[in-house]
């Protein structure tokens, strides 16, 4: 087996059934790929969309649960029970280009290059905003134009993103990334981009290949500036997590850390507070607020919760 594609899911039945149907129908060889869904704890009708899809599609898809909440929880389990030499992973709510797969394979031929990703476009439930445009990142969109190039940054995303089965196990797999249970926010790690940092540590390429192609859905609920905010505020963790575990940061310069967003947020909350007077920028205000917001709150957090503290140092999160 060439290629295990694995897709995470947890109670997006309505989407996972376009998602799989998409990868059953891939110009790739059916006999060199298969495809793992592991449910991360639904409750509504996965199970019967996968076994709709296996009766109508060209591909048999293999069903597994993973129990233990968190989405580098799925990820691992799939790639426990991939027979795949490439791990290819995306998301529930995306829709794969019938060349997606052949195109995210043809970089491995290199033995150097450790992981692969695509292009990330929208496919729109409904018209965005023109704010919107300025935060597409934020939505896990991607085009890094047109040519084939090694990345120096880790620049590719989760939701289009490949691996060598080996290598994955061998830098201790993905950090922690989301939770699906709202009390466990303040555990969430740097995912894929963290895993990325340990492949170029390997000395391993990541290579950004244009035509291997998803298109990821954004809902109507994610265009709005109530769930930006959401999102800033966990990016606003993950980068402190990175920060932290990149810096061994003491006490100390945590509680400098605190301070400096705190103030930060302070300065953010009256210009918010300001939009009536100052219209310029007032989405970057409520957002810069939402981030700086969490930033500090967290950085406080790994002050005296040890067990926090010994997730962010832990490595190994795979084997």
């Amino acid at each position: 087996m060439k290629v295990s594609v694995i897709i995470p899911t947890v109670n997006r039945a309505e989407y996972l059934k376009n998602a799989l149907i998409s990868v059953q129908n891939q110009s790739f060889p059916k006999d060199e790929y298969e495809i793992i869904v592991v449910d991360n704890g639904s409750t509504d009708n996965t199970p019967q969309v996968v076994e709709e899809c296996n009766r109508n599609g060209k591909i048999k898809v293999r069903y597994i649960k993973e129990s233990n909440i968190g989405l580098h929880n799925a990820r691992h389990a799939g790639a426990k029970t991939a027979k795949g030499e490439i791990l290819a992973y995306v998301d529930d709510d995306v829709i794969c280009d019938s060349d997606w797969l052949s195109e995210l394979a043809k970089p491995y031929a290199a033995p150097e290059v450790g992981c692969v990703g695509g292009k990330i476009l929208p496919k729109w439930e409904a018209e965005p905003p023109e704010w919107i445009n300025q935060y597409r990142s934020y939505l896990s969109l991607l085009d890094w134009g047109d040519e084939i190039k090694e990345l120096k940054t880790p620049d590719i995303y989760g939701c289009n993103f490949s691996i060598r089965n080996s290598l994955l196990f061998e830098v201790g797999g993905f950090n922690p990334d989301a939770f699906g249970d709202k009390k466990l926010f303040w555990y969430r790690g740097d995912g894929e981009t963290g895993l990325l940092r340990k492949v170029f540590k390997k000395s391993k390429k990541i290579i950004y290949t244009p035509k291997a192609i998803v298109w990821h859905v954004i809902p109507k609920n994610r265009l709005t500036l109530e769930y930006m905010k959401s999102r800033f505020a966990k990016q606003a963790v993950s980068d402190m997590y990175t920060i932290y575990k990149s810096k061994k940061l003491r006490r100390s310069r945590l509680l400098l850390y605190s301070g400096i967003t705190g103030c930060r947020s302070i300065m953010y909350y009256f210009l918010a507070k300001g939009n009536r007077l100052i219209r310029k920028n007032k989405f970057q205000r409520d957002l810069s607020l939402s981030h700086c917001k969490a930033g500090c709150i967290y950085a406080f957090k790994l002050i005296y919760d040890n067990r926090l503290r010994e997730i962010v140092e832990r490595e190994d999160w795979i084997n």
